[in-house]
This record gives C-alpha cells, sequence and structure tokens, in this order.
C-alpha cells in the first residue's frame, strides 16, 4: 500500500443502490487492516429511494479533526444526477470511476477517468444487484491501493448478512479484475 497522510473519497448513487454501505465499510476496513483514521459521512435527500444519495470518507494518518471533504482523490458513481449533483471539490489528477451505462460521457484531461458498468456487472454476472456495494469497493480498493484483495477476502465474510458471503466474494473478486 502507498503512504497515505490524508485521503479523501466520494461515492454517489441513487438511494437504495448501496453506495453508502462501499463508503461506510471502506473506512470500518481501513482502520482494521491499516490502522488509519477514517470516517465516513452519508448525505441523501428526503426522497431516501431514488433520490441522490452520496458518501464521503476522510482517510488520514492522524485523528481526523474536520471530517467534511475539501479536495477529493477518488470519485465514483452509479447515477448521472448525483455525479453532477456532486461532483465539486475534485482535485486535478483525482480517480473517477462512472457506471458506463448509467452516467453520460465525461471527458476531462485532468482527471483519470474509468468507465465501468457497475450495476450491470452485479446483476449480470453475480447474479444480484445488491453486491454492487461490494463491486465498488473492490474497485475503489484496487484502483486506489488502499486496500489488498486478501484483506477484503477477510474482511467481506465478516461484514455482509449471513448467507450472503460467497456471493460477496464473488463480488469481491470480479471488483478487482475489472480494472
Amino acid at each position: 500500500m502507498k503512504e497515505i497522510n490524508h485521503y479523501e473519497l466520494r461515492f454517489s448513487a441513487i438511494g437504495g443502490q448501496g453506495i453508502i454501505t462501499a463508503g461506510a465499510m471502506l473506512a470500518e476496513a481501513v482502520v482494521q487492516y491499516k490502522g488509519l483514521y477514517a470516517i465516513h459521512s452519508p448525505r441523501y435527500t428526503a426522497q431516501v429511494r431514488g433520490g441522490p444519495t452520496k458518501v464521503d470518507v476522510v482517510i488520514d494518518k492522524n485523528p481526523i479533526n474536520f471530517p467534511k471533504t475539501t479536495n477529493v482523490d477518488y470519485y465514483l458513481s452509479t447515477s448521472e444526477k448525483s455525479f453532477r449533483t456532486y461532483f465539486q471539490d475534485i482535485k486535478p489528477g483525482a480517480i473517477i470511476v462512472l457506471d458506463s451505462n448509467l452516467v453520460e460521457e465525461f471527458n476531462d484531461p485532468k482527471y483519470r477517468v474509468y468507465r465501468i458498468p457497475l450495476i450491470e456487472t452485479a446483476a449480470k454476472e453475480i447474479g444480484n444487484v445488491v453486491t454492487v456495494s461490494t463491486l465498488s469497493l473492490a474497485v475503489t480498493a484496487k484502483l486506489t491501493g488502499l486496500l489488498t484483495l486478501e484483506e477484503l477476502e477477510d474482511f467481506i465474510p465478516k461484514r455482509v448478512p449471513k448467507g450472503y458471503e460467497e456471493i460477496n466474494l464473488k463480488a469481491v473478486r470480479l471488483g478487482y479484475s475489472l480494472v
């Protein structure tokens, strides 16, 4: 893993797609496996299901005194409306991951943009769209170097509901292989 002093991530989606879960799991896993400090701050509209939602994650080697993102290093979105709504404070050179089926074309040479059919992959390759949170977590881990595949394989079975361990491990492995 690369040396982390301070790293900011944002995940956005439509409420109900599980993206807040991805942010929460990421924060929990980097604390557990890397000994870093992390906080996640979810935000959603009054229309919890179907409305724009996001979760920001701040990771730091020191205790976090200011939990807000101001210079986002990584942004993943599975919704056009959410992507545009929460596209702010993204720093030049940031990694941006967009669901290729749900977010319109975005090309800006200031950013490293990846287009991956996240929701379609969860539905067709894994057989359960609910695993998009785990799939997104794995894509994030691989692109950022924050967590290894082995750490995710250890973490996920402890974090997901009983009976869903194998399908989520499949999502982790597939997510890691997509990039």
